[in-house]
């Protein structure tokens, strides 16, 4: 399929939801879920009708698919842990939404820091950051272990 016309399907999808047109937003995704299994975008736009009808447990599952597909998009991932947020998971939306509100997408980590500073997950953002701190400086002592090793 044409950029172009891809660009122009996945707006329509947008349109239709901005409108509530849900079940035709849904339709369409669906569809381009069928036709590009291995992108995101099906996945989010599938995610995003449902998070406009409230349904989170719905949207995590099919954020985590675009997340799946496309481990590396920080945009899938923000969504994924703004929904984990909304289900009531703090922990796990707080250590989702971290590996993104450093990163260089802007749409993602401002939509990520706006989620951390609630104040439902102010006690989990401390730990999450303890965590990753401690994660980091695991690793770099493995890296120095193996580096020390590789030289010998």
């Amino acid at each position: 399929m044409q950029d172009d016309t891809l660009e122009l399907l996945i707006s329509i999808g947008h349109f239709a939801r901005a409108y509530q047109r849900f079940d035709e937003a849904r339709y369409l995704f669906d569809r381009l879920a069928l036709i590009y299994p291995r992108r995101a975008f099906p996945y989010l736009g599938l995610g995003l009708v449902e998070l406009d009808r409230a349904n989170y447990r719905r949207a995590s599952l099919l954020f985590g698919r675009a997340v799946d597909v496309v481990p590396d998009s920080a945009l899938a991932r923000a969504w994924l842990g703004v929904c984990q947020v909304l289900e009531g998971h703090y922990a796990l939306g707080v250590r989702m939404l971290m590996t993104v509100a450093d990163g260089n997408e802007p749409s993602a980590s401002s939509m990520a820091e706006a989620f951390l500073a609630l104040p439902e997950c102010a006690p989990y953002t401390y730990t999450a950051s303890v965590a990753h701190v401690a994660q980091n400086a695991t690793s770099h002592s493995t890296i120095k272990r193996l580096t020390i090793r590789g030289g010998h």
